[in-house]
C-alpha cells in the first residue's frame, strides 16, 4: 500500500479518500477489495482494474458508520497475474474531531522565476476536505503579483500582498466573504514607513481582532532563482525590523525590543489572544558585506559585492540560522524580546512560528539553516506554557511547511514534496498529548502543473460561490500589465494593440506611450518611435525615456539631441552605465576612440555586468587593431550576455579577432557556433570556409563557400 500510510486517521467530515497500492507482477490487472472491522467485513469483496480505488459516497459512509477510533483494516489481493502473494493490508480510522474549516491556498506555477514572468497564471483556490469537488478559484488572471495572506480568527478579515501601482509594498486589508472586494481604499503602503523608499513589507500577519498589521520593513533579502524545478528559489531576509500598522489610528510605528538593526527580525505571528508576537530574529548583514542597501536588488556599483555574497550562501559556505522570539505588544509598546525555549540557540534554523487557536501549543519549522522552502524542514511541537520541543512524529521525508491549524486546534495543515516537485497540501491531527498521525494528503487540491504553498484554514462556511475582485487595479495600469505579459509570452502584435488601447483612453499616462514605443524601436519604426517617446518624455522626465530616445536619436544620426538625452540621463542619476556607454558609442563614431574607452570603462565601472558596453568595447579595440585586448572584452560580453539576439554578433567579431591573432582554431569554434544561432547568414559561413581553407580543412571549406552562394542567391526573408 502507497496510500493512506499505515494508521492514518482521517478527519470525521473528509470526503471519500483514494486507496493506492504497488503490483510486483506487471501482468496483473486486476484486484479484489475488501475492508474489515472487528472481524466483520463492512465493505467488498470488490473487483476492481486500476491500482486504485476510490469509494463511491455511500460505500465511504458505510466505512464512517464504523465509529471513531475504531480501526479498519483494508485488504488488497490480486485477482489475477501470474505470481501469488498475501497480498497487502493496511488500518487507518476515523477521529471523533471534524476538520470544520475550508482552506485557502496560493497555487503557483514552477519554477519561480516562470511564474513571475506568468503572474496571470498564479491563482488563489479554497477548499472543503468535506467536498468530493475540486477547489474553486476565488482569484486568478491578475497581472500583479499578489503573495502572502492572513485573515483574522473569525474569518472576517483578509490581508495580503498585493502589488498595486508598481509599489512592493502594497498590502491591502478587507473584508471576507462572498464578494470580497479589493478597492484602492482597502490598501496601505509599507513603503509610507520608509518615506517612499522600496520595501516588500515581509511576511505580514493581522492581528486577532483585526486593528493592526505587523511586518518586516527596512528589509533585504536573498531573493534567487535556481535552476531545478523542485527547489526553484532560495529566499530569506538578511536584514529588517518589525513595524506595526495600526488601521484605527492609521500610523504606523516600530515595535520596540523587535527593532535592533543589528539584528534580522521577520516571520511575525502573533498569540490567539494578541498579547504577544512571536518572530524570527538572527544577525544581520548590512552593507558592507551584502552590496546592498534595502530591497533584494544591487545598484549596478555593487553588484559584484553581492554576487559573491550571494554565492556564498548558494554554496553553503555561509548559513542564515534564525531563532524564535517572543515579545509582549504591550497596546504597541513592545518590550523586551526573549528566545523561545527549544525554539533557539539550537544549531538549527528555526521558523514560521503558528500558536494553536487555544493558545496550547507552538508547532514551527527547523531546518539546518534559511527560512522556507528547505529540504530539511520539519515540524517541530511544543507546549507553549513550557515544556519537551519534539519533532512531530509523522513528517514526510521531503519538506514540511506552510502550516496552519484549524479553529478547533485539531488540525495541522502543512506543504510538503512528498509526491514530487510540486508542493502539494496534507492534514495531520494533533493530539491531546502534542503527538501527530500520519498525514492525510488532500488530493483534490493537488492541480497539474501547480505548486500549493501558504494554505490557511478560514474560520467561515464554505462555498464554491465566493469571489475576490481586484478592483484596485486602476484600468490603466491593468491595460499595462496585460500588455507586458503579452508581450512576455511573444506576443508583440497583442502587446502593441494593449499598449495602444491604454494611450488612446488614457493620454495623460505616460506609460502607454514608453511601451508602445519600445516595440515600434524594436521594429525599426523610429519616427513612430521617437512620437511616442516624446510624448512619454513630456508628461514625465523618467531616466529609461530618456535613455531610450536618445538611442532613437542615434540610430537617426541626431548627435545633439542623443548627447542631451544621455546627458539629461546623468543628471537624474550619474550611476546610469546605459547613459554612460551610449555616449562612448558617440564619442567613437566623432573619431574619439580614447574618450569613448574612457566611456565604456566608466560603464562597466559601474555595472560589470554590462555586456553591451564591453561588446562595444572589444568592437572599438578590434578597429585600433589592438586584438588581444578585443579578444578579452568580447569574451568578458559573451560571459554576461542575456541577450540571444546579440550572441551571434559578439561570436563573429571575436572569431575575426581570432582569426587576427592567427587562433584558426578558436576562430572556427567562433563562427560555427555563431552559425547555430544564424544559419542562413552568407557571410558566417564566407568568414567560415576562408577559416577552414587556412587550416588546410578542403572538404569542409568547399560545403561552406557553396552553402555561402547558395544563401547569397536566395536570401532568407
Amino acid at each position: 500500500m502507497t496510500y493512506p500510510y499505515e494508521k492514518t486517521v482521517f478527519p470525521a467530515d473528509i470526503a471519500s479518500q483514494t486507496f493506492v497500492w504497488n503490483d510486483a507482477d506487471p501482468e496483473a490487472a486486476e484486484w479484489q477489495v475488501k475492508a474489515a472491522t472487528g472481524g466483520r467485513i463492512i465493505a467488498g469483496p470488490l473487483n476492481v482494474r486500476e491500482r486504485y480505488w476510490q469509494p463511491t459516497p455511500e460505500e465511504w459512509a458505510t466505512l464512517r458508520a464504523a465509529g471513531p477510533g475504531e480501526e479498519i483494516s483494508l485488504t488488497v489481493n490480486r485477482f489475477s497475474g501470474k505470481r501469488k502473494g498475501r497480498g497487502a493490508v493496511v488500518n487507518f480510522s476515523f477521529s471523533v474531531d471534524p476538520v470544520e474549516a475550508p482552506i485557502f491556498v496560493r497555487s503557483v506555477p514552477l519554477p519561480f522565476k516562470f511564474a513571475r514572468e506568468n503572474m496571470k497564471k498564479i491563482r488563489w483556490v479554497w477548499g472543503s476536505v468535506s467536498s468530493q469537488d475540486k477547489p474553486s478559484i476565488l482569484l486568478d488572471n491578475l497581472p500583479t503579483c499578489g503573495n502572502c495572506h492572513s485573515f483574522t480568527p473569525d474569518g472576517r478579515k483578509l490581508a495580503m500582498d498585493v502589488d498595486a501601482n508598481n509599489d512592493k509594498g502594497s498590502y491591502v486589508i478587507t473584508s471576507f466573504g462572498p464578494t470580497t472586494d479589493i478597492a484602492g481604499d482597502s490598501i496601505i503602503s509599507w513603503s509610507t514607513f520608509q518615506e517612499g523608499k522600496f520595501t516588500y513589507g515581509l511576511l505580514s500577519q493581522i492581528s486577532p481582532d483585526g486593528r493592526y498589521v505587523v511586518s518586516t520593513l527596512r528589509d533585504c533579502e536573498i531573493f534567487t532563482d535556481r535552476p531545478e524545478i523542485e527547489y526553484s528559489q532560495l529566499f530569506f531576509p538578511f536584514k529588517g525590523i518589525l513595524v506595526i500598522y495600526d488601521r484605527l489610528e492609521k500610523r504606523f510605528f516600530e515595535l520596540e525590543g523587535a527593532n535592533d538593526t543589528l539584528f534580522v527580525q521577520s516571520n511575525p505571528t502573533w498569540t490567539p489572544d494578541g498579547k504577544y508576537i512571536l518572530f524570527c530574529k538572527s544577525r544581520a548583514r548590512h552593507y558592507p558585506e551584502s552590496g546592498i542597501h534595502n530591497g533584494s536588488v544591487a545598484r549596478p556599483a555593487d553588484m559584484k559585492t553581492y554576487l559573491g555574497f550571494e554565492k556564498r550562501f548558494l554554496d553553503r559556505d555561509s548559513l542564515m540560522k534564525f531563532d524564535i522570539y517572543m515579545i509582549p505588544f504591550n497596546d504597541g509598546k513592545g518590550g523586551k524580546a526573549l528566545p523561545v525555549e527549544g525554539a533557539s540557540q539550537n544549531g538549527k534554523s528555526n521558523y514560521f512560528p503558528r500558536v494553536s487557536p487555544d493558545g496550547k501549543w507552538l508547532v514551527f519549522c527547523q531546518a539546518e539553516s534559511f527560512m522556507l522552502l528547505q529540504r530539511d524542514s520539519r515540524l517541530v511541537i511544543r507546549p507553549m506554557e513550557g515544556g519537551e520541543t519534539r519533532v512531530l512524529e509523522h513528517n514526510t521525508a521531503n519538506m514540511n511547511s506552510w502550516h496552519s491549524w484549524s479553529p478547533n486546534s485539531k488540525w495541522l495543515v502543512f506543504s510538503s514534496k512528498a509526491f514530487g516537485p510540486y508542493t502539494q497540501l496534507f492534514l495531520t491531527h494533533i493530539n491531546d498529548d502534542g503527538t501527530n498521525t500520519p498525514p492525510v494528503y488532500l488530493d483534490r487540491f493537488t492541480f497539474t502543473g501547480y505548486a500549493n504553498n501558504i494554505p490557511e484554514f478560514v474560520n467561515t462556511p464554505y462555498s464554491p460561490h465566493f469571489k475576490i475582485a481586484p478592483s484596485f487595479l486602476t484600468e490603466d495600469e491593468f491595460m499595462i500589465r496585460n500588455g507586458e505579459i503579452l508581450q512576455k509570452s511573444g506576443d508583440e502584435q497583442g502587446a502593441l494593440l494593449a499598449f495602444t488601447r491604454a494611450v488612446k483612453k488614457f493620454p495623460q499616462k505616460p506609460e502607454g506611450y514608453y511601451r508602445r514605443g519600445r516595440i515600434h524601436f524594436n521594429r525599426k519604426q523610429v519616427h513612430e518611435d521617437l512620437r511616442d517617446l516624446d510624448r512619454a518624455v513630456t508628461l514625465e522626465g523618467h531616466n529609461d525615456y530618456f535613455v531610450t530616445r536618445g538611442t532613437i536619436h542615434l540610430e537617426m544620426g541626431n548627435r545633439e539631441k542623443a548627447l542631451d538625452d544621455f546627458t539629461r540621463a546623468l543628471r537624474r542619476d550619474s550611476t546610469d552605465h546605459r547613459a554612460w556607454s551610449y555616449l562612448g558609442i558617440l564619442r567613437a563614431r566623432e573619431g574619439d576612440p580614447d574618450g569613448a574607452e574612457e566611456y565604456f570603462a566608466k560603464a562597466i565601472d559601474i555595472y560589470p555586468f554590462d555586456y553591451y558596453s564591453f561588446y562595444q568595447m572589444g568592437k572599438l579595440q578590434f578597429e585600433q587593431h589592438q586584438y588581444p585586448q578585443a579578444q578579452n572584452a568580447l569574451t568578458s560580453a559573451l560571459q554576461y550576455c542575456d541577450n540571444p539576439g546579440m550572441v551571434p554578433l559578439i561570436l563573429e567579431l571575436r572569431g575575426t579577432c581570432r582569426r587576427e591573432l592567427n587562433d584558426l582554431k578558436g576562430a572556427l569554434a567562433d563562427f560555427t557556433q555563431a552559425l547555430e544561432h544564424h544559419p542562413e547568414d552568407p557571410q558566417l559561413y564566407l568568414a567560415k570556409a576562408e577559416t577552414e581553407k587556412t587550416l588546410g580543412l578542403t572538404r569542409q571549406a568547399e560545403k561552406s563557400y557553396q552553402k555561402a552562394k547558395e544563401l547569397s542567391r536566395n536570401p532568407h526573408p
